[in-house]
């Protein structure tokens, strides 16, 4: 990259960064935001560059990882993603080879979702590029600092869970 390219592009992101800086200041929630933003935004070009994947596929195929099989609904409310798009980007993975999807009676019409062989050792591969990615962000926090982040995101999460307002 030129050189003139490269301050160019610095320099629009320090401009970014102060004006999203004014507002986190003052907002935690405006900061909580932009982080998640700028994390879903490198996540998805890395995985759709790395992977040909989206990030709603990779949430799908990170929880059929941990949970062998579920329906289409228990798994976009496991993946936290909306209905619609689990089930656009379930076609997609099944396109691919890397999920089945078997209709059953026993519980009720429900199509369940599974992993492949193929389907396994892709999210095999992803999960341990995903990690390296995350080592690679953390490289600069202590283990202690880690985990109090972690325990604080998740204390947010529960009281927006348990928030007593209205809108």
């Amino acid at each position: 990259m030129p050189a003139t390219k490269k301050f160019e592009r610095e320099k629009a992101l320090d401009e970014r960064s102060r004006s999203a800086g004014m507002l986190a200041r003052e907002h935690v929630a405006v900061l909580v935001s932009t982080l998640g933003m700028r994390l879903n935004r490198g996540a998805t070009a890395y995985y759709r560059a790395a992977w040909n994947i989206g990030i709603v596929e990779w949430r799908l195929l990170m929880t059929l990882k941990s949970i062998e099989s579920l329906n289409v609904s228990e798994l976009s409310d496991a993946a936290d993603v909306d209905k619609a798009a689990a089930s656009r980007s379930l076609a997609i993975l099944a396109d691919r080879g890397l999920i089945s999807i078997e209709q059953t009676r026993s519980r009720g019409r429900a199509a369940i979702a599974k992993l492949t062989r193929e389907g396994r050792d892709f999210a095999t591969g992803m999960a341990e590029a995903s990690r390296k990615r995350e080592a690679r962000l953390f490289k600069d926090f202590s283990t202690a600092d880690k985990q109090e982040l972690s325990q604080l995101l998740h204390q947010l999460s529960n009281a927006l869970d348990h928030a007593d307002w209205e809108h």
